[in-house]
């Protein structure tokens, strides 16, 4: 919680993918998963109340579990083709969760290099400024790191 604000983190994480199949559970460095940077990442933030991670599969859920994450539902696989919105990942899962929270920050596991940290100052971005979303992005060093308020 920032500031009396609750905040979600999901984590959107299926097994399917055109280019890499099944890489959000591949070991990449020192047997460490995308899962496990992201839930590092989530660890080591101050201001999420919870986060879980939604999923279509059954493998990635108890994978998933074993690292320490919240898998309180499976998700549609209506919802996990190359085709579905986060929108409605987002909307699904809020439906299952029948908690609403002011936030709602969708932490792609394809994003290994964010800290805890990177977390917290999006979250103080997006209320310090009464923002409707924040979208983080990297650009190259002759361009530099910023975040994007829309």
């Amino acid at each position: 919680m920032y500031k009396k604000k609750t905040i979600l983190a999901l984590v959107p994480a299926r097994i399917g993918s055109k280019r890499i199949k099944k890489k959000n559970i591949l070991p990449i460095h020192k047997k460490k998963t995308l899962l496990d940077f992201t839930h590092k990442s989530i660890l080591d933030s101050k201001y999420l109340d919870r986060s879980i991670l939604s999923t279509e599969s059954k493998k990635i859920k108890n994978i998933a579990k074993k690292i320490g994450y919240e898998v309180p539902f499976l998700r549609p696989k209506k919802y996990a083709s190359d085709n579905s919105s986060t929108e409605n990942v987002i909307k699904h899962a809020i439906q299952k969760l029948k908690k609403n929270y002011d936030y709602v920050m969708v932490l792609q596991p394809t994003s290994p290099l964010r800290k805890g940290i990177d977390i917290d100052n999006s979250i103080k971005l997006i209320i310090n400024n009464d923002c409707k979303c924040v979208i983080s992005t990297f650009f190259s060093k002759k361009v530099g790191k910023f975040p994007v308020t829309l």
